[in-house]
């Protein structure tokens, strides 16, 4: 039996369609096509009903997977002993969404070489929801995402929850309050992140709930390029506490605490941390990452 057509059968059934497979494991649909109808024959069952483009896993189909799985999972197991007793550089290829990219991410690669040093990382960056989408399609093994989202076949394990803060200059009117409220940023200049990203999404509920208009003044997808343009009086941002610098008066800004009445907004301002992965083995590698990941959360978790 081949192992390519086995690998072909299950990251169908991980991506859910036969052109996110063929991308994931970067070869042609056609090529993929032919794999499966190998082991069909092979087989001598259908995995899959077919209805136009639509595949629907047989009940055969599932019986195959569970095993399908055990047997890759196993030879993934001697790959990954034959690597280990060798000296060549590994690679693991991760997810980062653009808030976990200015303190938590750099913190846990830091930590990770040091433990690793003959594995190379490789990170690919994005919103959350398309972290969760490289890890389905088997671009990373692993994500770290600030946002919860669902998928059929992608593990979620919980890091840490932070809240938000309103950051402006040290000599602005809004540093000498205690808390902000979205009211007090009512026609306020506001530099945030743009609106693909969940957090600004989430801010834009905020504002419509409670008839608030703040001006709109900046969009940047970089939360250290946000802090800097808010030092040079620019405007204020509403930022998750994890991605604010220790060093932040040095910046000659402050930064306040960001509060909603829960009433009306629950606790959907409060940012989710978490490491996903497809529902599968991880690699030494993968888990030794997971790790350092809880280890680091753990440190902001206390801050």
């Amino acid at each position: 039996m081949n192992i390519d057509s086995l690998r072909a059968f299950v990251k169908i059934v991980e991506c859910g369609s036969m052109t996110r497979a063929a991308e994931a494991l970067m070869v042609a649909q056609p090529a993929l096509s032919r794999r499966l109808r190998e082991l069909e024959e092979e087989l001598g069952k259908p995995l899959f009903l077919r209805s136009g483009r639509q595949l629907q896993i047989t009940p055969f189909g599932n019986e195959v997977l569970q095993h399908a799985r055990t047997v890759l999972a196993e030879l993934d197991l001697i790959e990954r002993l034959r690597i280990s007793n060798s000296n060549e550089m590994r690679v693991l290829r991760v997810g980062a969404s653009l808030t976990t990219l200015s303190r938590f991410v750099p913190l846990v690669i830091s930590r990770f070489r040091n433990m690793e040093p003959n594995v190379d990382i490789v990170v690919q960056t994005g919103v959350s929801q398309e972290i969760f989408d490289m890890v389905a399609d088997g671009r990373v093994e692993l994500g770290v995402v600030s946002a919860a989202s669902q998928h059929r076949f992608i593990v979620r394990r919980f890091l840490f929850r932070d809240s938000l803060w309103a950051v402006c200059p040290a000599d602005h009117p809004l540093s000498e309050l205690r808390e902000v409220n979205p009211k007090h940023l009512h026609d306020v200049p506001l530099v945030t992140m743009t609106s693909r990203t969940v957090l600004r999404q989430d801010l834009n509920a905020v504002f419509s709930t409670y008839g608030v208009k703040p001006r709109i003044c900046m969009e940047i997808d970089n939360v250290d390029a946000i802090q800097r343009m808010v030092e040079a009086h620019l405007g204020v941002s509403l930022l998750p506490k994890s991605v604010l610098s220790p060093a932040i008066e040095s910046y000659k800004i402050k930064a306040v605490p960001f509060v909603v009445d829960e009433a009306r907004m629950g606790d959907s301002l409060f940012r989710q941390y978490s490491v996903i992965h497809l529902d599968a083995p991880l690699s030494e590698d993968a888990e030794r990452w997971m790790a350092v990941c809880m280890d680091v959360a753990r440190q902001f978790a206390a801050e």
